[in-house]
């Protein structure tokens, strides 16, 4: 058998399967959320199809090549985000106030994902590798400031980009892999204090109006306060009564066999048109499918992540270790954000489902991540392999001569 049909054997197939089912669910409640609706949109579960396609061609590529690589490739990587952020302020486009997107001729995408995924692996570079390359990082203090560094730029960035969401994702990310970074519980205990100094002050001097509203309508809407339903409110509190009211079985994704007076509310366009099938696909997909069915894609979901952190337990090594738990805590940030904000407990701030969302590149990128996960599990006996290989190549040594005694007999 060659090598490249070894590791294509040693895919680890019950990360596999889920992740190829979950992606076949949505392309289905993309097309349950924009089928019915006018050109624009009703085909964008078709072009997921190819989104997807393309992905799974680089999940099967990242997937063959030694993550290794990183040792080389991630301070360039990390450039090119930082670079495609640098264009996005002076040159991206602005959505819902918020610079997200450039456009390099027919291709429209987000530096943000690109700066996010990049920064992970920079990050799990300087905290496993970083000693050895640079003796100074031996010192925990030392290489906790390079760390800070590196998440700080790409956050820096994405904070002056007005995109909240992906600035929220990478506190988890960050957290997460100082956790499993052999960093020592005093600095990290210190950092969370100093965060929640500093949050109140961010709430008041560092947020804009309409970003302390969304907060806000947020907290009065669990507090059982009333809100404006016509204003601030209007999102909101449609996405938690399509939520609310879809009952077990929900409404499925026929518009003309919705229950006479349970009307779905993403037939009537209360659900936001031109986002149902990317920021707020939880809330279709509750509707449609019902408690049922968007349970049973959280239960997925755990698997996934249950799965993902078994490949971090297997990696033979720390580099391993931290990638994997990086993309963990980025996919779970997102997963976690999504569903927050579709049943209102979280504030609304745009955020993706990772392998359901229409998207380009964050299918991308998601695809890339996964494919990063499965080269740790494929190449976690790497070393082992080495040192059997070492072993039988070598020659055996020769017996040594029988001692004989300097007495005569």
């Amino acid at each position: 058998m060659t090598p490249l049909l070894r590791k294509f054997f040693g895919i680890n197939w019950l990360f596999f399967a889920p992740m190829i089912a979950m992606m076949a669910f949505g392309v289905l409640s993309i097309h349950a959320a924009v089928h019915f609706r006018g050109p624009e949109l009703s085909d964008k579960w078709n072009d997921q199809i190819h989104w997807m396609l393309y992905g799974l061609g680089i999940f099967l590529i990242t997937s063959m090549i030694d993550y290794k690589w990183v040792k080389w490739g991630a301070l360039p990587m990390y450039l090119l985000g930082l670079g495609l952020m640098t264009y996005l302020l002076f040159k991206g486009e602005e959505v819902f106030g918020q610079k997200i997107a450039v456009k390099l001729g027919p291709i429209t995408f987000q530096p943000s994902q690109v700066a996010i995924s990049s920064s992970v692996l920079m990050m799990a570079l300087v905290l496993a590798e970083g000693q050895n390359i640079i003796p100074i990082l031996r010192h925990h203090f030392l290489r906790l400031l390079a760390a800070c560094v590196v998440f700080a730029v790409p956050f820096l960035f994405i904070l002056k980009a007005k995109d909240i969401g992906s600035a929220l994702v990478m506190l988890p990310i960050f957290g997460a892999m100082l956790l499993t970074g052999n960093i020592p519980y005093r600095y990290l205990i210190t950092m969370v204090l100093l965060g929640a100094i500093a949050a109140p002050l961010v709430y008041f001097f560092g947020l804009k109006d309409y970003q302390q509203e969304r907060i806000d309508v947020t907290y009065k809407l669990l507090a059982g306060q009333k809100v404006d339903e016509k204003g601030d409110g209007w999102a909101l509190s449609h996405i938690i009564t399509a939520v609310a009211t879809a009952g077990w079985d929900g409404k499925g994704t026929d518009p003309d066999a919705v229950p006479t007076g349970n009307k779905s509310l993403t037939h009537l366009n209360l659900v936001p048109t031109k986002t149902s099938h990317n920021d707020f696909i939880f809330a279709v997909i509750a509707e449609a499918f019902g408690f049922a069915g968007s349970a049973l894609m959280m239960v997925g979901f755990l698997f996934i992540f249950v799965m993902a952190l078994t490949i971090a337990f297997f990696a033979c090594d720390s580099l391993g270790r931290l990638i994997v738990t990086g993309i963990v805590a980025l996919l779970f940030a997102h997963t976690f954000e999504h569903i927050g904000m579709n049943i209102g407990l979280l504030p609304i701030t745009g955020i993706p489902l990772p392998l359901v969302s229409y998207g380009g590149t964050f299918v991308l990128i998601v695809m890339f991540l996964f494919g990063m996960m499965q080269s740790v599990w494929i190449h976690r006996n790497r070393v082992l392999e080495a040192a059997e290989g070492a072993r039988s190549g070598s020659p055996r040594p020769s017996p040594r001569p029988a001692a004989t005694s300097s007495y005569a007999t």
